[in-house]
Parts: C-alpha cells; sequence; structure tokens
C-alpha cells in the first residue's frame, strides 16, 4: 500500500443538515443555495470530486457541526 496525503478544509459557516449531505456531491445540487438565492450551478463538489478520483484519491464530507463543516481530501503520494 503507498503512503497518502491528507487535506483536511474546514469552514466556520452553518453547519449542512444531515437530510442534505449524500446529496451534496450530486451534479447540480444546490441545497440551501437555491433557497437564498447564492449564484452557481450545483457542479464544484462534484467536480472536485471526480478531479480527486481521477487522481486515485478520494473526497469526502468528514463532518458538520456548529463548529463548521470539514472535507477531507486524500490523495495517494506515489
Amino acid at each position: 500500500m503507498s503512503p497518502d496525503v491528507l487535506l483536511r478544509i474546514t469552514n466556520s459557516g452553518e453547519p449542512i443538515p444531515a437530510a442534505e449531505r449524500e446529496k451534496m456531491f450530486h451534479r447540480f445540487h444546490r441545497g440551501a443555495a437555491r433557497q437564498q438565492k447564492i449564484d452557481g450551478v450545483g457542479l464544484g463538489l462534484s467536480l472536485s470530486r471526480e478531479i480527486v478520483r481521477a487522481h486515485g484519491g478520494e473526497l469526502i464530507l468528514e463532518q458538520s457541526t456548529d463548529a463548521g463543516t470539514t472535507f477531507a481530501v486524500r490523495l495517494p503520494l506515489a
């Protein structure tokens, strides 16, 4: 098994509702952004995950609480 690099990204925004977490990596899914009239088409996370997977890695939502939301990117070093 080759060594991996792990990158964690955390924000301090509102937590992502549990019902939205499975859908957030689907193309064109915008969740609460739609109700808040935030610009975008809902491709950011789905494209990010596809790019990471194309490099043999994984992008996941680790946690989402009042303290913030954390995403993790794991990529192989070799």
